[in-house]
């Protein structure tokens, strides 16, 4: 049954956004999120039309998971644009106290005659 593999493809993937992330690093859970979605992708095109109540109330249970699924991608994604920001201040930061004098002028304090 199509329908129900589906939906426990939705059930992993929701599992996998309520689990610590102290359990596995965020690459792996990336990789396996990623390969959750690509594997409801593709059941999403061999789907067929629900025709019993049972199909009808698996659809309704999928579309329920999907709306915290997407509120958890949202916010791994805000996680994750901010993790990158504050690496780019420290890379920076870093730079700056590496070499304080890199963005300063090389004509600075220079004093040029223009009279002949």
């Amino acid at each position: 049954m199509v329908w129900q593999a589906f939906l426990t493809r939705t059930k992993e993937l929701e599992e996998m956004f309520h689990q610590s992330s102290s359990s596995m690093t965020r690459s792996q859970r990336m990789e396996r999120i990623e390969d959750l979605l690509e594997q409801r992708q593709a059941l999403l095109s061999k789907l067929p039309q629900p025709s019993t109540d049972e199909e009808k109330a698996i659809v309704q249970e999928v579309k329920k998971r999907d709306l915290v699924i997407n509120q958890k991608m949202e916010f791994l994604l805000m996680d994750l644009k901010n993790q990158m920001r504050n690496n780019k201040k420290q890379k920076s930061s870093k730079q700056r106290y590496i070499n304080p004098y890199q963005s300063v002028s090389t004509y600075d304090g220079m004093y040029l005659d223009h009279k002949k």
